[in-house]
């Protein structure tokens, strides 16, 4: 039996990138997936479905309440649950051109709202579904930057893990857990534009390779199954050991 069989997963920010292959993997797995995006999400939606699961794509904008909740509310019309929510949705792009002296205002304000709001409304949203189903698991997604606090992305992902913490201990009560990873540099779209040395800054991690969004994906599946019924609160650090250094 495939792990999440029988399980309904939200992905956001599914459109492209990490929460599109993360989608597709938990489709492979089993689930049958909501892909929520800012931009209807229909070519990874397809992608997914092509997994023989049940996909659906949603538009959803993360930073406003009521688009979060017809989201949620979708999921319970389609689907009557929702077990796993993987809140990827995050802005990173134009943030590393500034530090926080020089951060204008429209970039401070955007990243906190997606960053940091986005995975608040969404954990707020999805909460009484998962109650109601007596079980739930709730992934966060932080980065190694959290550590740096050179830049304005670096200070919002470490509100997420300080968030994820608070958010732990208000519903482990309900069969709920929550808990975070933070990815190191890995190959995708994204990265490969804004980061064209990649390969030189991962070659003195103990694990010299690019990370891929399989390494990321391993890491959830074992945060949402049941063998990790007891971790909750936790900040996995997903990165070839690039903080060991």
């Amino acid at each position: 039996m495939k792990p999440f069989q029988g399980k309904v997963v939200v992905v956001t920010g599914a459109a492209r990138g990490l929460g599109r292959d993360y989608a597709k993997y938990f489709a492979q797995d089993g689930a049958s997936v909501i892909l929520a995006d800012a931009k209807l999400p229909e070519a990874a939606t397809a992608a997914a479905a092509a997994e023989g699961a049940k996909a659906i794509a949603v538009e959803c904008d993360v930073t406003d309440r009521a688009s979060v909740e017809a989201m949620v509310a979708r999921t319970k019309a389609e689907f009557g649950r929702l077990d796993v929510l993987i809140n990827n949705a995050g802005l990173w792009r134009r943030l590393e051109e500034h530090g926080l002296l020089d951060c204008p205002d429209d970039v401070w304000d955007s990243a906190w709202d997606v960053n940091v709001k986005g995975s608040w409304l969404c954990y707020q949203a999805a909460v009484p579904l998962m109650k109601e189903g007596g079980w739930g698991r709730i992934i966060n997604i932080s980065s190694m930057a959290s550590l740096t606090g050179s830049n304005t992305y670096g200070l919002t992902k470490a509100a997420v893990e300080h968030m994820t913490s608070g958010m732990a201990r208000e519903v482990g009560k309900f069969g709920i857990t929550v808990n975070c990873i933070s990815p190191g540099i890995c190959a995708f779209e994204g990265a490969k534009g804004a980061l064209p040395q990649l390969e030189a800054i991962v070659k003195n991690n103990p694990v010299s390779r690019m990370g891929t969004t399989r390494d990321l994906y391993n890491a959830i599946l074992y945060l949402c199954s049941d063998q990790a019924e007891w971790v909750t609160g936790q900040n996995l650090r997903v990165d070839g050991g690039a903080l060991t250094r």
